[in-house]
């Protein structure tokens, strides 16, 4: 699709939609409580300290019972 084949109100909806999105991104971008969450995310992955997503749903799954 071409945005010349788009109506005002159909490319105002996506450049709407767009800003929302970015706006998201920059505000996890700054917050400086999810970026340290993030980045200590991102240490245990480089060290090795991760658990397989089936592990994990077993534990949950034993969690429960």
């Amino acid at each position: 699709m071409k945005v010349a084949d788009l109506t005002v109100e159909e490319f105002k909806k996506i450049i709407h939609r767009i800003i929302e999105e970015e706006m998201d991104d920059l505000y996890i971008a700054l917050d400086p409580v999810i970026r340290a969450k993030i980045e200590e995310g991102l240490k245990d992955i480089r060290e090795g300290r991760v658990v397989s997503i089936d592990d994990l749903l077993s534990q949950r799954k034993k969690k429960n019972e």
